[in-house]
């Protein structure tokens, strides 16, 4: 085999991740990546790797309390995204969620904030995030993302 073949077949560690999206009206809570993180100061729906044993639910609720100090509510999971950076495949896993109580406030990123829907598309999001954006913003004018 040639080398380029041998790398196509490399087998790149995956790394699975819940990420929440959190809804409260048409507001969208979002928070700004540490400067110093893959993608420094770009916006984020909050979340984070799995740990071992512990469901994308969790994780997600879980990731929410220690990046934001929220308690949330998950709903459904609304899509994944595979996406491939260097040699690690992340497993983004995006869930639907409920704002149930707390003060948010950047506990492990720069800044937190409410995101009216309209107002999305404005921020610096990972490149990942487009098509999730755009997916979300179609289910609210449908009606689909209650």
């Amino acid at each position: 085999m040639k080398s380029e073949e041998l790398e196509k077949k490399k087998r790149f560690p995956v790394i699975p991740c819940g990420v929440a999206i959190i809804r409260r009206d048409r507001e969208f809570l979002i928070a700004q990546r540490n400067a110093d993180d893959t993608f420094g100061s770009y916006w984020e729906f909050p979340g984070g790797k799995k740990n071992r044993g512990e469901s994308f639910e969790d994780c997600v609720v879980r990731e929410t309390k220690e990046e934001l100090g929220v308690d949330i509510s998950v709903q459904r999971k609304f899509m994944e995204i595979r996406k491939t950076y260097g040699e690690k495949v992340i497993w983004l896993n995006f869930y639907l969620c409920s704002y149930v109580a707390g003060d948010p406030r950047p506990l492990d990123c720069q800044q937190v904030q409410w995101a009216d829907a309209d107002e999305l598309q404005n921020f610096r999001f990972p490149p990942a995030n487009d098509r999730v954006i755009r997916l979300l913003l179609e289910s609210l004018e449908s009606g689909a993302a209650r």
